[in-house]
């Protein structure tokens, strides 16, 4: 029984959806390369066969041009067809799955017939393990899903040619050996393929969770000052609105409340920010001072030049100072002279927001205690 459930994990194992994916895509990619390979071959192969038999085409010449023909076709159309799903990131596993498995058939069927034709000749059968060769390297499928296409072109190839002469000059125990080594060999590159996806799965996004908690602040999960300045490299000249956001008397927040209420205001505020100016990138500048950078036109986004909220859970009712400014910088060091213009316009919001005339020298009136 534990043998047989370990073959049944064998030929159907349990494997990550994403290196499900990875492995889906180098299929597609050995495809892509196997294409250019076969095009080349078969076009050359044309070339010398239309020089060697011009003025006498017969039948059997007839019927080589169409099998060279059909190879070329097939071999442009996978091209074409890979090359489409390659720059693809979103599609399905069962596009990728008909996709090889449509390829495989067409492309066996291609050898099964030329090699018919070589048998009848008494030629000796080259293409089909050629193929069955190129397939079980290159183009991976399910332990279990080989083994019944292997089984399949095996039987149907066999069939064939007992129709013609019952298969006079196949050894069939050799061909069955053949047939289970291909299925075999298909299983084991499988495995061994998926181990190696897993690992460049795990080791990709180690590196991005690396790379996402280099570029994010902990706190709040806005990008930080190292993703800034990386992103700043990247301006090109679009036109933006830049937006410093300041929460007013922050200090006295985390003296009367405590850092923790603190924390839960500055991550309140960040939820807050990707509200008021959708389709943003959001950073955390520093301390209690955030960032946005919007491609969107500054009516749609919060056109106020302040804000204010009331953080539940504590009680406290909290203020935001707005500054903006608008441009079109073409590299890092106009986009920090935009942030600093939008800098001065916040400090000028915050020189209103903390007068006597709009209640600044009354800090009772910014910080509510919860009634009982």
């Amino acid at each position: 029984m534990k043998l047989l459930k370990r073959f049944l994990r064998y030929m159907n194992p349990d494997i990550d959806p994403k290196v499900i994916r990875d492995m889906d895509r180098q299929s597609i990619r050995n495809i892509h390369i196997i294409s250019v390979i076969l095009m080349v071959f078969e076009i050359l192969a044309l070339i010398v066969f239309l020089y060697t038999h011009i003025g006498h085409f017969d039948h059997d010449a007839m019927i080589v041009l169409i099998s060279v023909s059909y190879c070329i076709i097939l071999g442009l159309t996978a091209y074409s067809l890979s090359g489409k799903m390659l720059k693809k990131n979103d599609l399905p596993h069962s596009r990728f799955f008909l996709f090889k498995i449509v390829f495989y058939v067409a492309f066996f069927a291609w050898a099964m017939l030329v090699d018919y034709r070589h048998y009848r000749a008494g030629d000796q059968m080259m293409t089909f393990y050629i193929v069955n060769l190129v397939t079980v390297c290159f183009i991976l499928f399910r332990p279990w899903i080989g083994a019944i296409l292997v089984t399949c072109v095996y039987a149907g190839m066999f069939t064939a040619l007992y129709t013609l002469d019952g298969a006079a000059g196949i050894q069939p125990l050799n061909y069955i050996a053949l047939a289970l080594a291909s299925m075999a060999s298909n299983a084991v590159r499988y495995l061994s393929l998926a181990r190696g996806s897993s690992k460049a799965v795990r080791l990709t996004e180690n590196n991005q969770d690396l790379e996402n908690t280099s570029r994010h602040d902990g706190l709040t999960g806005l990008m930080n000052r190292v993703a800034l300045e990386e992103d700043a490299a990247k301006m090109d000249g679009q036109k933006m609105t830049v937006y410093m956001i300041d929460i007013n008397y922050f200090k006295e927040i985390n003296d009367q409340y405590g850092h923790v209420a603190g924390d839960e205001i500055l991550r309140e505020t960040s939820r807050r920010l990707k509200h008021l100016f959708p389709s943003g990138h959001y950073y955390r500048y520093g301390g209690d001072e955030f960032l946005v950078i919007t491609y969107r036109p500054a009516e749609e986004n919060y056109g106020a030049d302040t804000y204010d909220f009331v953080q539940e859970e504590y009680g406290v009712k909290v203020l935001l100072s707005i500054g903006n400014a608008q441009g079109s910088p073409k590299d890092e060091h106009e986009l920090f002279d935009l942030i600093s213009r939008a800098d001065k316009a916040l400090y000028v919001t915050k020189q209103r927001t903390h007068s006597a005339e709009f209640g600044g020298h009354d800090r009772r009136k910014h910080i509510q205690t919860p009634q009982n």
